[in-house]
């Protein structure tokens, strides 16, 4: 399939190690003027998301308790306030052409998926950072080995709505013999996840046999039984003779001996055959089964709640370091346009991560001038004062936390 393509603007090294670069590198430096009004840029910051995250949960209990009906307006505001949250964590929507391209790719996994769309009441995927992989696929046990390219997506969150009649349809047994009933709203946050793959992290997914397995396993099973079956045929024959030559609707003695011992053998083999088939299959089927489970569950960072308050965390380390690599930069190297400073931070960020990253300039600059630590003239940006811009935000924070 082809690849998609640039999805978003997220810096692939965390907070501490940007940090850490920034020191190194003599542009904020420990204790340091410049050090210290980035520190007070981070802290507002992360007080920020701690008011976006308790504000998510308020939304995302309102609209549990409404049904999870995308025709409510309590669902219309969580989806407004997680977009915007997705937004600032730099993830971006997986269009629906992307999404019919992935599910109708073939899979890498030996899973054969099949996906209900007309389930979903609402379905939205959102997905951040990406990479390029090969690999060679193995099969027919190893004799058949293809090279395959594909993108492996670092994060995706899926947020779907199913109907109701579908979520009666899924209802699972639990101790007890309890009813266990999936949310009307589930949230799902994964890592690493290719995308032709995407289908097995959908909620109403079912697993079936790829036809070069369903021969492995049908296909010698249909030779046997046709082979035992002309046994038990040619016997029942003989059979069916003797008794027309006891009855008198026969005149020749047909030789019949051992019939009744081939029936029973024939008979025997027809039924060890088919359960040999059968369990031939379950064993199949439960491989595809544990390669599905074993996708879900080494994959899964998070549901439901905690899916969204960890991307509120990602949404803060992606705004405090654009904020704070904007604001060094600012600093070092004087006034600039806001392409000199995107050129400038996406060449520093390229020589320490070893390829080439797009830094998101105009919203770090929006949030530097928000927070009052830059200003602009005409279009060219320029730092505050580092002790003014740290008296400024002590002020600030005292207003917010009070």
């Amino acid at each position: 399939m082809a690849a998609l393509p640039p999805s978003d603007h997220s810096i692939p090294a965390s907070l501490e190690r940007v940090r850490g670069w920034l020191a190194k590198d003599g542009l904020a430096g420990e204790a340091t003027p410049v050090a210290a009004a980035g520190g007070l840029l981070v802290a507002l910051l992360r007080l920020e998301a701690c008011v976006r995250g308790d504000t998510l949960k308020s939304l995302h209990n309102a609209t549990v308790a409404a049904g999870g009906d995308p025709a409510s307006p309590e669902y219309g505001r969580f989806v407004a306030a997680l977009q915007e949250l997705l937004e600032r964590a730099n993830y971006r929507q997986i269009a629906d052409a992307e999404l019919r391209e992935a599910f109708e790719s073939q899979a890498l996994s030996a899973v054969r998926i099949e996906v209900n769309m007309a389930a979903f009441r609402a379905l939205h995927m959102y997905a951040r950072g990406k990479e390029r992989r090969r690999e060679v696929l193995r099969r027919l046990f190893g004799l058949v080995k293809r090279p395959v390219e594909f993108d492996v997506l670092e994060r995706v969150f899926v947020f779907s709505c199913m109907n109701p009649a579908e979520l009666d349809k899924a209802k699972l047994k639990g101790h007890g013999g309890a009813q266990l009933r999936p949310a009307p709203l589930m949230l799902k946050l994964f890592r690493g996840i290719p995308v032709p793959d995407l289908e097995m992290l959908l909620p109403n997914t079912r697993l079936r046999m790829r036809r070069i397995d369903q021969a492995t396993v049908f296909v010698p099973a249909a030779v046997s039984v046709i082979m035992a079956a002309s046994k038990v045929l040619l016997s029942l024959t003989a059979i069916i003779g003797l008794v027309k030559f006891w009855l008198g609707l026969q005149q020749e003695h047909p030789v019949a001996a051992g019939g009744w011992g081939l029936v029973a053998a024939g008979s025997f083999t027809l039924l060890g055959i088919t359960m040999g088939a059968w369990t031939k299959y379950q064993k199949r089927r439960l491989e595809y089964a544990n390669a599905h489970s074993q996708t879900l569950y080494f994959q899964t960072l998070d549901s439901e709640s905690g899916a969204f308050l960890r991307v509120v965390d990602e949404a803060f380390e992606e705004e405090a370091k654009e904020a704070l690599l904007a604001w060094a930069f600012l600093v070092k190297s004087g006034p600039a346009t806001e392409q000199e400073l995107d050129e400038r931070i996406e060449r520093w960020l390229a020589g320490h991560l070893g390829k080439a990253c797009d830094f998101e300039v105009d919203d770090a600059l929006a949030k530097l001038e928000r927070l009052g630590a830059a200003s602009r003239d005409g279009d060219r940006w320029s730092a505050r004062d580092p002790g003014t811009t740290a008296a400024a935000l002590r002020e600030r924070w005292a207003k917010a936390a009070g």
